[in-house]
């Protein structure tokens, strides 16, 4: 259902609205006066469940029961979504997703970011790191400008009964962007400055497990050129000056003149470092389906930015792409090739060197039939940069996958079919006969798949078989089954009914069992408002007595009403 309210007060709801800073994606003030001022809608409801095992220890209480409820508020097109779980087990649960507030209004050719937001100036410097505070990106005729402020990082203590508890220091900065272009062709220069509040850091005094205050300012260029119209060239490249420890005193004049120029922004001093990375590619396209491009990445080893989450760092790799359409686009390739290193500065005592390729393609026979295949190569061959005397510590590994997977489909007004076979082999080699026995594995997977659509009768019958077999000098696993499953709707669609069955004979290498799971599912909406479900699951899991996987049943279900509104 929808509430709404009265013009005088809606003023009040906008700016409120402003303030808090909902998080939403951009909003359009042109188009504000189109929207409900206000709306709430979702579910709430009571569920019981129970549970009995034998042959394990119980994963669950045998009885339970608890309220739940969902539920959207909207304002001016502003969503937010709450949650809220009670089980009588001691089980609770609120969850705000709205508690990390973000709003980004937007008129014409400007967007303004409050509250938490995250913003991409480029893959090197600000690429969406989430910060709490505020931001604008404009785009005035061929100019593109962003600009933020906020806090990366809220002070926080190690908390030993929360298991991803770190401890963090207030974490705060600024990024911006200056560009010209269009989206084909643009250069944008990006900066980025953050720093962690040294505050109550003592360097004499350094508890364990507590991180040093670090600061970071990183140079950004970025530019796509459509040379053509089927010719483009694209370019990132960052400079990232670290200072890991901002706490110690800054040093003299640098030797190093980047050091020295990053010294006005920054404090440097012995924990200082600089490091670069950059990509670029040229790729052209002889039509829609067919592009040969050659791309190449370089990030020196220690590469970050406070503005990033993760970098892939330490790494050299240069590859050659190719798409291909033929047969009128019938025939669809794509692949790669192309050579990737490691220890670019030497410092490792063994360098990596891999040759990367893979190769997809599909091929549209028909309207009914079609069929995909891949295959990837990945070799690692370590080069030894330093005498080594452990032959164990060499690796010269090739990781081999194919997959080949035809299917057909047939849709009528009466029926429908779909059948599909997939083939997985993927084989780990090793090279290396110190280490062979432990990790060469092959790995073989086939799976068919056959569905039966009965439009008429509003049921759909699915039924499938699988094997799988995992091989390697220690150990054998092979898992062969097939499946059954049932769906029906009833009452004009208000009683939906499914049975879900699944057999499996499990080997582990001289163990033997079999493996039964069935399902049973059922919803009912007996009015446009209230509805009814249950769900039924048993677990048979038979071995032999003394056999090293337990002998087991499990039985679990619950049942439950819901209300909508």
């Amino acid at each position: 259902m929808a509430f709404k309210i009265k013009k005088n007060s809606s003023r009040f709801c906008l700016l409120f609205t402003l303030i808090t800073a909902i998080p939403v994606h951009a909003q359009d003030l042109s188009e504000l006066n189109k929207s409900e001022p206000f709306t709430i809608s979702g579910s709430a409801g009571l569920t019981s469940s129970f549970y009995s095992a034998s042959g394990i220890p119980d994963r669950q209480a045998p009885f339970a029961y608890g309220i739940h409820a969902n539920a959207t508020m909207t304002l001016y097109g502003i969503a937010m979504p709450f949650s809220f779980t009670w089980y009588n087990n001691s089980k609770v649960g609120f969850s705000q997703p709205f508690n990390q507030f973000g709003i980004s209004p937007k008129y014409r050719w400007l967007t303004l970011h409050l509250g938490y937001r995250n913003l991409s100036f480029s893959e090197f410097t600000l690429s969406g790191y989430t910060f709490l505070g505020a931001g604008i990106e404009a785009s005035p005729g061929r100019f593109r400008i962003g600009a933020m402020y906020g806090k990366f990082n809220q002070n926080s203590v190690y908390d030993l009964a929360m298991a991803d508890s770190m401890p963090k220091m207030t974490r705060t900065g600024w990024a911006a962007k200056l560009g010209y272009g269009s989206e084909k062709r643009f250069v944008d220069l990006s900066v980025l400055r953050i720093g962690d509040d040294p505050k109550g850091y003592d360097t004499l005094n350094i508890e364990p497990g507590i991180p040093a205050p670090e600061q970071n300012i990183a140079l950004g260029l970025t530019s796509r050129f459509d040379i053509s119209e089927k010719l483009t060239f694209r370019f990132d490249g960052s400079y990232s000056f670290y200072t890991f420890n901002r706490a110690f005193a800054a040093t003299g004049i640098s030797d190093d003149a980047l050091l020295r120029l990053a010294g006005n922004f920054i404090r440097v001093n012995s924990t200082s470092e600089y490091f670069k990375a950059l990509k670029t590619s040229i790729s052209y396209s002889f039509s829609q389906g067919t592009v040969t491009g050659i791309e190449y990445r370089r990030i020196d080893p220690g590469f970050r930015s406070m503005g990033s989450y993760f970098f892939n760092n330490d790494i050299e790799h240069l590859t050659i792409n190719q798409s291909l359409a033929l047969l009128k686009n019938k025939i669809n390739l794509r692949g790669s090739l192309g050579a990737q290193r490691d220890n670019l500065k030497g410092a490792k005592e063994h360098t990596a060197l891999r040759i990367i390729g893979s190769l997809t393609g599909n091929y549209n026979i028909n309207q009914n039939w079609a069929v995909d295949a891949t295959f990837n190569n990945f070799s690692t061959n370590q080069r030894v940069f330093r005498t080594a005397t452990d032959q164990s510590l060499l690796i010269y590994q090739v990781n081999r996958t194919i997959t080949l997977s035809p299917r057909y489909m047939n849709a009528g007004e009466k029926m429908s079919h779909m059948a599909m076979l997939n083939i997985n082999v993927t084989a780990l080699e090793d090279k290396n006969q110190s280490t062979s026995d432990m990790t060469e594995t092959e790995t073989y997977m086939a799976m068919l798949i056959y569905n039966l659509g009965l439009l008429q009768l509003k049921m759909n019958i699915s039924a499938g078989l699988n094997y799988t077999m995992m091989l390697n000098k220690n150990f054998e696993n092979r898992l062969a089954g097939g499946n059954i499953n049932v769906a029906k709707t009833l009452l004009r669609d208000q009683l939906s009914l499914g049975l879900n069955n699944n057999l499996m004979i499990n080997r582990i290498n001289d163990d033997k069992g079999l493996i039964l799971n069935s399902a049973l599912t059922a919803a009912w909406r007996f009015h446009p408002k209230h509805s009814l479900s249950l769900n039924l699951n048993l677990i048979n899991n038979r071995f032999a007595e003394g056999s090293a996987v337990p002998t087991y049943h499990e039985i679990r279900g619950d049942f439950g009403y819901a209300f909508t509104f």
